[in-house]
C-alpha cells in the first residue's frame, strides 16, 4: 500500500463524511497506490482479478469515447490499516448498459443497473447531456 496515496484517500473520505451522505472518488484516487484484494470482489474468491485488472479494465473504459468518468463507491473505511472497502462502480456515459457489462466482463461483477445504486454521492459530478450513471457491484 501506497501511504501517501491511501492518506490522500482518507482525507477525501473524511471529507466527504462530514458533509453527510454517500461517498464516491474517482477511480484513480481509489487504484493508484492500491494493492489490497479486500478492497473490491472480495467476494469472488478464486475469480477475483488483481486489483491491477481491476483498475487497468476500468480505465481503459473511462478513455472511451461516451464515458464521461469512472467513480468508485466507499462502502467501509473504519480501519485505518487497510484500503477502504468498495462493492460499487459507478460509470457515468453515454454508452449502453450492455456494452459498459462487456468492457468491465473481466472484473467478474455480480448484477449492473442503470443509475445510482445508492443514491448520486455529493461530489460526484452530475452526468453531462446524453450520459447516465451505470452502476456494477460485486455482493
Amino acid at each position: 500500500m501506497d501511504v501517501n496515496s491511501h492518506e490522500r484517500l482518507m482525507g477525501e473520505i473524511l471529507r466527504q463524511k462530514n458533509g453527510g451522505g454517500e461517498i464516491a472518488v474517482p477511480v484513480d484516487m481509489f487504484f493508484v497506490g492500491n494493492d489490497d484484494l479486500g478492497s473490491i470482489g472480495c467476494n469472488l474468491g478464486a475469480r477475483q482479478p488483481a486489483i491491477s485488472t481491476f483498475y487497468e479494465v476500468l480505465e481503459a473504459l473511462r478513455t472511451q469515447s461516451g464515458v464521461q468518468d469512472i467513480w468508485v463507491q466507499i462502502c467501509d473505511a473504519e480501519d485505518p490499516s487497510t484500503w477502504p472497502y468498495s462493492d460499487t462502480v459507478y460509470t457515468l456515459t453515454a454508452l449502453s448498459k450492455d456494452v459498459v457489462e462487456m468492457a468491465l466482463e473481466a472484473l467478474h461483477f455480480d448484477s449492473g443497473t442503470e443509475g445510482w445504486m445508492y443514491g448520486k454521492p455529493e461530489a460526484a459530478p452530475e452526468p453531462r447531456q446524453g450520459c447516465m450513471p451505470l452502476s456494477v457491484w460485486w455482493y
